[in-house]
């Protein structure tokens, strides 16, 4: 068994290693956690991870050192705006549809709705008249298998 361990290679190459630092920092707690062991093997085994690991704390550093700015209040008013216009876009749809089937005019108010209870109707009797004429077409052909069966002519 130790022989085995000792034996191990890591599957982390040094450009996948570069490319996880680029983008999760030097930090290992950042690393995603089924890439982390084998990072971390790396870097005990390559001087070159490590170099690229300093480089990247450096830039991290760096980077936590920025003062992080409080978002404007025009920012703010855009991203409400926003998020008002998409929830009223998906409000207005709802809305077109109640009002096309309620209608506008007193004759509208009306048609409108027979019309859209009559759709569902007339799809149910057109099925349905459909499947009577399937089950009369199964029912003579198992009379005719039958007959075939039997050897007898069909009556």
């Amino acid at each position: 068994m130790n022989q085995s361990n000792q034996t191990y290679q890591t599957t982390m190459t040094i450009k996948r290693f570069s490319n996880l630092v680029e983008a999760y920092g030097a930090n290992a707690k950042r690393w995603p956690i089924d890439e982390r062991a084998d990072a971390l093997k790396l870097l005990d085994e390559s001087l070159e991870a490590r170099r690229i690991q300093q480089s990247a704390l450096t830039l991290d550093t760096l980077l936590d050192r920025v003062p992080i700015a409080p978002a404007s209040a025009a920012l703010k008013k855009r991203i409400i705006a926003q998020a008002h216009r998409v929830t009223s876009q998906s409000q207005d749809a709802w809305q077109w549809l109640i009002q096309w089937l309620i209608g506008t005019t007193p004759r509208e108010h009306f048609l409108r709705p027979a019309f859209a209870l009559m759709v569902p109707l007339l799809l149910g009797i057109s099925i349905g008249l459909n499947l009577n004429a399937i089950s009369e077409d199964d029912n003579m052909l198992f009379q005719e298998e039958v007959s075939l069966l039997a050897l007898a002519p069909m009556e």
